[in-house]
């Protein structure tokens, strides 16, 4: 099943009907590195998945601030395909030669209907979305410099305590709400404090 088995609408079917829906699958979409996959007035209203290369996503605003990196494997606009809204929350651009598969509403439904555990797979990603975005608001509502680092070094940080900071640090300060002397000045203290450790080009999180 290649890539198609992250797919998290396969999670807990059976290996048959998983590669009945892979089959049931649109053609991918082809671009080429730099070309824009969604803007905020162009989009489709379809789950996109990611068969290969990279793709990022930034806001729409005038500060066009990273929000984050997919790589193959990873799914974007699954709350844009059901409700109808007429613009996108972001801008997406291919990183890397890029191919797309984009799962229609229409087919959507179908699998909803004829493999129920798809629709509980649909539910569960956007609860965790939700419940990742409720933490982000967690970060930025913090009222100490030190505590928005740190609380933001813990969501970012992987299963090992390991934080990959894929913005710079002028884009991450402004990501934050803080002045790049600000988050120099709180992640040395964090640092010292024993909260963080410096290790390579990423950040390991002593204390969770």
């Amino acid at each position: 099943m290649s890539v198609y088995g992250n797919l998290f609408l396969l999670d807990g079917l059976e290996k048959n009907d998983k590669e009945n829906i892979i089959r049931s699958l649109p053609d991918t979409v082809k671009f080429k590195k730099g070309e824009p996959i969604y803007s905020r007035k162009r989009f489709f209203g379809a789950l996109g998945f990611i068969v290969c290369g990279s793709v990022k996503a930034v806001t729409n605003n005038d500060r066009r601030l990273v929000m984050k990196e997919l790589c193959g494997g990873s799914c974007f606009g699954a709350a844009a395909v059901f409700g109808g809204g007429d613009t996108y929350v972001s801008t997406l651009t291919a990183q890397s030669d890029t191919e797309v598969c984009f799962i229609p509403e229409s087919l959507l439904i179908l699998l909803f209907k004829e493999y129920p555990q798809t629709a509980v797979n649909y539910i569960t990603f956007l609860s965790d979305k939700i419940r990742f975005l409720n933490e982000k608001l967690s970060v930025i509502s913090c009222s100490d410099a030190e505590d928005t680092v740190l609380n933001y070094l813990k969501l970012s940080a992987n299963e090992n305590g390991y934080a990959e900071i894929p913005v710079s640090m002028t884009e991450l300060s402004k990501m934050l709400g803080l002045s790049r002397a600000s988050l120099y000045r709180s992640i040395d203290a964090l640092e010292a404090n024993g909260n963080i450790k410096r290790e390579n080009n990423g950040i390991k999180v002593i204390k969770k």
